[in-house]
């Protein structure tokens, strides 16, 4: 459950449930599940892009007070700086995987999946008309001469 003010617990969180998701994608039983799964994914890769834009900020403004292990402020800045900068370039680049799953997600939408068995349109026209036929035509007398019950002969 996101915590919502624990950005360490809810990474780890974020991670546990990409690694389920993972596991879970390997078989997928029911087609129809692929449309909310993309659906789920664009918005947790929006989000993701979204953190690291903010974490790229954090960066930023708290350079000024990075230091490294040894109380160099100015390589703590540096290093500050640019952790800030990769952030941006990975929120940037995450924006291509944003709207390539967004892509998919709206091309999935557009199909109907269909079961393995699932007869195609003409072999069930063909099975509808193979009953209408045999509905029409009525099976012969068994002495060949007469219909029964009606006293007509032939």
């Amino acid at each position: 459950m996101p915590t919502f003010d624990n950005p360490s617990q809810d990474a780890d969180e974020l991670a546990q449930a990409a690694r389920g998701l993972a596991y879970a994608t390997r078989q997928i039983e029911t087609p129809q599940e692929t449309y909310y799964v993309l659906g789920s994914l664009h918005l947790a890769l929006s989000r993701l892009q979204q953190g690291l834009q903010q974490l790229a900020a954090w960066h930023e403004r708290n350079a000024p007070f990075a230091a490294t292990d040894d109380g160099d402020r100015a390589a703590g800045h540096d290093h500050a700086v640019k952790a800030g900068g990769w952030l941006s370039v990975a929120a940037a680049s995450t924006d291509q995987v944003v709207q390539l799953v967004m892509k998919a997600h709206s091309e999935n939408g557009r199909i109907a999946w269909q079961s393995e068995a699932a007869p195609t349109r003409l072999a069930g026209l063909a099975d509808v008309l193979a009953e209408r036929e045999a509905a029409l035509a009525p099976d012969p007398p068994a002495s060949g001469h007469t219909s029964q019950g009606t006293g007509l002969t032939r």
